[in-house]
């Protein structure tokens, strides 16, 4: 199993989530993924938001552009960012709970929705438009938005996030090995084929929540 936290915030996230399925699938492994509040983590653990460092905020927004075209993905700066992806989460988790065949085209439509069409995703009736696609009714929508089930969800996932000392997204863990941000597929497909094979990780107990670097948010 490969576990990902992510924000729905994250461009990262957007730029890597469809290649991890198909990495997974490769290995013979599934994904659960875990969306968080990526601020919420981070003031937990006593860290500032990315873009408030300066200049490492400047330099991430020109990153972002270059990775989208690096993966060659569409990409658009939203206007409003970041944001809250508050609603975002808790309807995945609450869609989760009652309908996981539609979970993964709806964290992808969010992703593009908010990444390639400019929508803000913290509004509701975005959110409500974006699963009537996949036939959900706007009370449906409205109800795993504000239920106290997803609301329960969310919050544990950022208490496990925080436990599990996650700082950014994506943050991906196969067995206690994690590894942080889009850059970090092509070490997790080398870390999944040394699987098995008898091999010492380099630095895989030296650091084993540190693995990654800053291609993620």
């Amino acid at each position: 199993m490969i576990e990902v936290y992510f924000d729905f915030v994250s461009p990262y996230a957007y730029f890597s989530l469809n290649r991890l399925d198909a990495l997974a699938a490769r290995h013979g492994l599934q994904v659960s993924y875990r969306p968080i509040l990526l601020w919420a983590v981070r003031r937990a653990l006593k860290m500032s938001p990315p873009m408030d460092d300066e200049p490492k905020g400047t330099y991430l927004l020109d990153d972002m552009a270059r990775s989208a075209r690096f993966f060659g993905l569409p990409y658009r700066m939203p206007d409003a960012f970041p944001i809250s992806t508050h609603l975002a989460a808790r309807a995945y988790y609450g869609l989760a709970a009652i309908d996981p065949l539609r979970l993964r085209p709806f964290m992808h439509s969010v992703f593009d929705a908010y990444f390639t069409q400019n929508q803000d995703i913290s509004d509701e009736d975005v959110l409500r438009k974006i699963g009537g696609h996949y036939g959900l009714d706007p009370e449906t929508l409205t109800e795993l938005m504000t239920g106290d089930g997803p609301r329960e969800a969310l919050v544990l996932a950022n208490d496990d996030a925080v436990a599990r000392g996650v700082w950014g997204s994506p943050f991906v863990f196969i067995d206690d090995e994690a590894f942080f941000g889009a850059d970090r597929l092509p070490q997790i497909e080398w870390h999944l084929a040394s699987r098995g094979q008898g091999a010492e990780q380099p630095g895989a107990h030296n650091h084993p929540r540190r693995a990654g670097a800053d291609n993620g948010i």
